[in-house]
């Protein structure tokens, strides 16, 4: 990730090295559940093992090889992160290579049957791949990522004033701007009690609730920087105690979108 060194990931614990990742989603769940029922359909169709004519005995059946391998690593991590958050998408694409040996068995298999099972075959491999390559053209994109933090910086930079505060919801969104520190743009974070190096974690680490709501009172003017609308909310004892804070003593000024992020100002005062 920007903003943090090679040592000082050395340093972390290797569950701290992937704090960042949320939870499964819904439409994940609902994505690997087509993915398994596709594989089995797959898997049906595909042809059985043959015996080998050099000693008489079944090949390795296809299925079992490919079946496991596109099920068992998602499977595994999406259990896994009913505890802790483990799963993420790219950590298990190699698993999709049974999907390619099944979709292939499949087609090989079609095309040694008659004529028309072979051009329909043909045909919806072609399809297949027209539906891809808008995907894989725009993966290749700035507009498929799920943020902008240069976009961010910019509104931080433009907005920020000497002696304003910044205030990250949740501690996690902090990584949003490590490429772009806010000392560099005259922003104090109100929270920090440790940068990620110093802690040796991805985020650093953040004062005690009281202390948090202690230097927001000190501030006349503060940035929120937090998940667009619709995004969970609050996750731990300090974000609650700020968004209680912003709620008491300040009032809400304006709003600034950016891609997977928004800018909300604050103020002390009573007019803004």
């Amino acid at each position: 990730m920007a903003g943090i060194t090679p040592l000082a990931m050395l340093g972390m614990k290797q569950s701290e090295q992937v704090g960042w990742i949320d939870d499964v989603t819904r439409d994940e769940y609902t994505g690997f559940a087509f993915l398994v029922a596709s594989v089995i359909i797959l898997a049906v169709l595909s042809p059985p093992p043959e015996k080998s004519k050099a000693s008489g005995v079944d090949t390795v059946s296809l299925r079992r090889i490919a079946l496991p391998l596109v099920i068992l690593p998602t499977a595994l991590l999406m259990l896994l992160s009913l505890y802790k958050p483990l799963y993420l998408e790219r950590y298990v694409l190699y698993g999709l290579v049974g999907l390619a040996l099944l979709v292939g068995a499949v087609l090989d298999r079609a095309l040694e049957q008659r004529r028309t099972l072979r051009l329909t075959a043909v045909a919806g491999a072609c399809l297949a791949t027209a539906m891809l390559v808008p995907d894989s053209v725009e993966l290749r994109t700035p507009e498929s990522r799920s943020d902008n933090v240069t976009a961010l910086a910019a509104v931080l930079r433009d907005e920020a004033a000497p002696g304003d505060g910044v205030l990250y919801l949740s501690v996690k969104r902090r990584a949003w701007t490590l490429a772009y520190p806010p000392e560099n743009t005259q922003l104090v974070d109100l929270a920090q009690a440790h940068t990620p190096v110093a802690s040796h974690t991805l985020y650093g680490t953040e004062l005690p609730p009281r202390q948090v709501r202690a230097h927001m009172l000190a501030a006349s003017r503060i940035l929120v920087v937090t998940e667009p609308p619709g995004s969970p909310g609050a996750d731990t004892a300090t974000d609650k105690w700020k968004e209680e804070t912003l709620a008491a003593h300040f009032n809400k000024c304006r709003t600034m979108q950016v891609k997977g992020a928004q800018i909300v100002v604050y103020e002390a005062s009573a007019e803004c």
